[in-house]
């Protein structure tokens, strides 16, 4: 297990959390365990059906690359999300196009 910083646009401005991470975690695995575990506030978009890269609609931005929290692209170091466009919702729910 590796603790990593994770820094989260929300509305009322960035909130930092200390996250425990395991190899092979995904930027939604990372989310579920902020929202499960610290701060069940949090906003993102997630469904039963995550984690197959296939609707597109939990976008975010992850150090300044808008990509798919759901992709498998493991987490390694601190991360910085962003809503993916300036149509926001609430924290990292934005408007689909």
């Amino acid at each position: 297990m590796k603790t990593i910083k994770v820094c989260i646009k929300r509305s009322e401005g960035f909130k930092e959390y200390m996250v425990e991470t395991e190899e092979g975690m995904s930027v939604m695995d990372v989310l579920e365990r902020i929202y499960d575990e610290q701060d069940n506030t949090l906003a993102f978009f997630r469904h039963e059906a995550c984690h197959q890269e296939a609707c597109g609609k939990c976008l975010v931005r992850v150090n300044g690359k808008v990509c798919l929290a759901c992709g498998h692209e493991a987490v390694e170091d601190e991360l910085v999300l962003e809503p993916w466009s300036d149509r926001v919702v609430r924290d990292l729910v934005c408007e689909q196009p």
